[in-house]
Order: structure tokens, then sequence, then C-alpha cells
């Protein structure tokens, strides 16, 4: 027996349309599969310059530790006067004494 007619034209759309859920879905899962990989090797780089760059501060402040020492206190003062916002100065005017 053999249906025609809007029922089996409806059922081979849905059957065409799942098809292409299928498919999309797949190549949805291969992009995040790469943008994931791709991701994890930026993760991974940036983490390895940090490092190195950390290894490099230690280096330094361990040769010459008052030298790490001042650079400190200077950019604590210089990030304080930057943090600190504008400052508003009152002037007091001058009364003249003289008659």
């Amino acid at each position: 027996m053999t249906v025609t007619g809007p029922l089996s034209l409806d059922a081979r759309h849905r059957a065409k349309a799942k098809g292409k859920f299928e498919e999309a879905g797949a190549h949805a899962k291969d992009a995040y599969g790469s943008l994931k990989g791709g991701a994890e090797e930026l993760y991974e780089g940036g983490r390895e310059h940090v490092q190195d760059g950390l290894r490099l501060i230690e280096s330094k402040v361990r040769d010459k530790p008052a030298l790490a020492l001042t650079a400190a206190i200077g950019l604590g003062v210089l990030l304080g006067l930057l943090l600190r916002g504008p400052r508003t100065v009152y002037v007091r005017a001058r009364v003249s004494t003289r008659s």
C-alpha cells in the first residue's frame, strides 16, 4: 500500500530536514573541535610566555634586590598618584591690611 498526498510529502520533507540538521550538527562539531584545539594551543603558548617572563623577573630581582625594591616603590608611588584622581585645591584670597 502506497500513501500519496500531503502526508507522504510531509514525511519526505521531515526526513530531508532531519538529514540536513544532522549534517549541520556534524559540521558544528568539527568547527568546535578545531576552535577548541586552536584555543588550547594559544593558551599554552601564552602560559609559557608568562612563565618565561616571571623567571626573567625573578632572576633580575635575585641579581639586584636593591634596584628591584627601588623600582617597586617607584611604581607603587606612581600608581598611587594615578589612582587617587584629581584633587581640588582651594586658595584663600589675600586680605590686604593696608588702608
